[in-house]
């Protein structure tokens, strides 16, 4: 630490006025994962978010596929970004895998990624639900204090992705009766999650996504989710409202003609844990009530069916 900050004062000497620059040059020559607070400089981890690049306009394809039979694609755009309290979040149409938030945000300082919340925070983060620390290292653990979670950081080293090797990390999450893997790729952000628990496993990867204005991989959807472009005369299943809930919240959706519709809720296993609607309904706007006061908080997929055919998937977020 003594040496880090002697160079850091003979780079501002040597600068002159020139303070800004000396910074960022003292900072370039600063290895990964290191941080220096001292005098009030407080170094910026550039190496991190890459491992989650956020920016407006980015969007991300994936499939979702469970043992239970449920498979089908959604993506997530990244809509804007807003500041509150001097912290910018990152808002989004739906929900990263394994992520119940839809503001978002990279801590530059700590290299963590915090979800915006309401309630059930932590006291060392208040409105804010940790979700991972891109600046772990291999064995390093994070406990989230509101789930009792475990984040164990369980690879550093490479993956496959769209034909190329790129660097990852891996988390694993561990709770009373299952573990959530969660996997990030350098320059992509989330690129694959596996759900294991008692009755099954479940997986989401990446399949195509816009970053920085590059494209990637596959990127045509063949279920929309999430869609901002309705198209007239179709069947259509609306985001619930509020999302995230506690402990109900309520469905819309509108049918082009005369139909047998079946709404069902299911958990990111693939098992049905409602069934909301099931019987013929007439054209026009109707709505449901999804109550979960007996489910446990999570991610769950609510899934419409019109004579038949997958008609919308909507992903909504319980937190208790």
């Amino acid at each position: 630490m003594k040496s880090q900050i002697f160079t850091y004062a003979i780079i501002l000497i040597l600068a002159g006025s020139s303070g800004l620059t000396a910074k960022q040059n003292y900072y370039e020559s600063v290895k990964e994962n290191k941080y220096v607070q001292s005098c009030e400089e407080v170094l910026i981890d550039t190496i991190s978010s890459r491992y989650f690049p956020l920016a407006v306009g980015n969007v991300y394809k994936y499939h979702y596929a469970s043992s239970g039979g449920v498979n089908y694609d959604y993506k997530v755009r990244i809509m804007r970004d807003t500041v509150i309290n001097s912290k910018r979040y990152f808002v989004t149409n739906g929900y990263f895998p394994a992520i119940n938030q839809n503001m978002i945000r990279y801590d530059s300082i700590t290299g963590n990624i915090y979800g915006r919340v309401s309630s059930g925070y932590c006291s060392y983060s208040p409105l804010e639900e940790l979700i991972d620390s891109l600046r772990s290292k291999k064995g390093d653990t994070a406990l989230v204090c509101n789930a009792f979670l475990r984040h164990h950081c369980t690879d550093t080293s490479y993956a496959t992705l769209f034909g190329n090797q790129i660097k990852a990390k891996g988390f694993t999450r561990f709770g009373s009766d299952f573990n959530i893997g969660v996997g990030y790729g350098f320059d992509f952000g989330i690129i694959s999650v596996s759900y294991h628990e008692f009755w099954g496993i479940a997986s989401e990867r990446l399949t195509g996504c816009y970053i920085n204005g590059v494209l990637y991989g596959d990127t045509t959807l063949t279920v929309i989710l999430n869609s901002e472009i309705e198209v007239p005369g179709s069947h259509v299943l609306f985001q619930n409202y509020p999302n995230p809930f506690n402990p109900s919240t309520t469905i819309n959706y509108r049918l082009k003609n005369a139909s047998h519709v079946s709404i069902r809720v299911y958990d990111p296993l693939g098992k049905v844990v409602a069934t909301l609607v099931n019987e013929k309904r007439n054209a026009g706007l109707h709505k449901t009530e999804f109550k979960a006061s007996e489910l446990p908080s999570g991610i769950y997929f609510c899934m419409m069916n019109v004579d038949g055919i997958i008609a919308g998937v909507r992903r909504m977020a319980m937190v208790k």
